[in-house]
């Protein structure tokens, strides 16, 4: 069962539309994905100290709106959304961390490869040799292919990490605001992340060892390039101070480079400087297409024996075909030329979001999604329901903010509106939100 507790903005709409307004945010920003079971009604009746009544009018809402479904004797669960159901102008998405350039279609020979993997029996554990290769090319730095292992996306890489470097009740470091996620994998294994403090240059290497005196944590994950949610890329020193932090206090780095394939110059990744305690992952499921889940993950050879383990636990083998097909898009060029069309696109709607947006958004010009600091009248929760209610969705701050403590902002994602056209018709309501004058503080 999915552990969800929403946060319920204050409205003057009932709890139980509040209820499935936020359940349908969370669902189109991933953080419910499909399939899911929610609590049952007693436990989220529990959890916000309201009646199993008014939880069940909140699913039966969500039931309405096709975001759940119900089956007696085994509960609720998250549907699919059919984003084509409602009419274009219905909405504009700035939640859901999507690039929207056209996927040019495989060669013929490229799915006749795909289907000579249908004659396998099995999988190979860790990919095959040219699909370890492959993973190596794309993950960069000289990463030996044998220390690569093949994932089902970039998701799945991250819960291999985590349950290579800790056991359940353990905590893992992390920055302060990070990846949804993280903190879906963290509570799957009975983790627990700790908050460390984060600058405009990524995680403070002073607060990391403070962290580790008190023994607070062995593992860290981070995302140095185009850090989600905030945007940031961390600069080469940032990364040295922390691998030397590392290295000192005896640390595991877990990095994740999801979006790093948006920066045609990066400063080297921190397996660079920490080779023999950093795990890194990355997948191609933002490079190419949301469908291809496809990720790799590089561990130090001491890890690699619970990596496999992990791997065996959780689901074997990543599905050869897939990875047939991303091994060949790799090495043919589509890949490269794909990414080329993306970072085209992000930087002119990125250089669009600044424009309207102004100097309260920050994050690196070639980053596929923004951080947007709100006045003080709003909180996170809030802002992202007034904007809503105006047809457009944000990320609020609330689900990437690690501990109590939620950060007046939000995640402007600039890559999924279909057009540039309808991200700026997006930007300027979410502009226009942010210049209002109200007599009362929304809290």
């Amino acid at each position: 069962m999915t552990i969800w507790s929403p946060r319920l903005p204050d409205s003057p709409e009932p709890i139980y539309r509040r209820i499935a307004d936020v359940l349908e945010r969370d669902i189109r920003a991933g953080v419910l994905m499909p399939g899911s079971q929610l609590p049952t009604h007693r436990d989220l009746a529990r959890t916000l100290g309201i009646t199993a009544v008014t939880v069940t009018r909140a699913y039966s809402e969500s039931a309405r709106r096709g975001l759940v479904e119900s089956s007696t004797g085994r509960g609720t669960f998250v549907r699919a959304v059919r984003r084509d159901a409602a009419p274009p102008s219905a909405e504009i998405d700035l939640a859901t961390n999507h690039i929207s350039v056209p996927f040019p279609p495989p060669s013929s020979a490229a799915l006749q490869r795909a289907a000579s993997m249908l004659a396998t029996t099995y999988g190979t554990g860790a990919g095959t040799e040219r699909h370890r290769a492959a993973g190596a090319k794309w993950l960069g730095g000289g990463v030996d292919p044998s220390r690569v292992v093949v994932t089902a996306g970039t998701q799945h890489a991250l819960l291999l990490a985590f349950a290579a470097t800790a056991r359940a009740g353990e905590t893992i470091l992390c920055e302060s605001v990070t990846y949804h996620g993280a903190k879906a994998a963290a509570a799957l294994l009975g983790l627990r992340l700790e908050p460390v403090a984060i600058d405009r240059f990524g995680l403070v290497p002073a607060a990391l060892e403070r962290a580790a005196r008190a023994r607070s944590g062995r593992v860290v994950y981070l995302i140095p390039s185009l850090h989600n949610p905030t945007g940031v890329t961390m600069p080469e020193k940032r990364r040295r101070d922390l691998a030397a932090v590392a290295a000192k206090h005896g640390l595991t780095l877990i990095e994740d480079d999801i979006c790093g394939f948006l920066l045609e110059k990066t400063p080297p990744p921190l397996a660079t400087f920490a080779p023999d305690r950093t795990i890194s992952i990355t997948g191609l499921g933002k490079a190419l297409a949301p469908a291809v889940r496809v990720g790799f993950l590089a561990a130090p050879e001491a890890l690699l024996p619970r990596v496999h383990g992990a791997l065996a636990a959780s689901i074997l083998f990543a599905t050869p075909i897939v990875a047939e097909l991303a091994a060949t898009w790799i090495e043919d060029g589509t890949a490269a030329r794909l990414i080329a069309q993306k970072r085209l696109e992000i930087t002119r709607r990125n250089a669009a979001a600044r424009r309207i947006l102004g100097p309260h958004v920050s994050g690196d010009p070639r980053s596929p999604h923004l951080w947007l600091e709100l006045p003080k009248r709003w909180t996170a929760d809030a802002f992202t329901e007034e904007a809503r209610r105006r047809r457009v969705r944000l990320a609020s701050a609330s689900s990437f903010a690690v501990g109590r403590d939620v950060p007046r902002a939000v995640r402007v994602s600039v890559g999924a509106a279909p057009t540039l056209a309808e991200l700026e018709t997006a930007l300027q309501i979410v502009a226009s939100i942010e210049d209002e004058r109200v007599e009362e503080p929304v809290v």
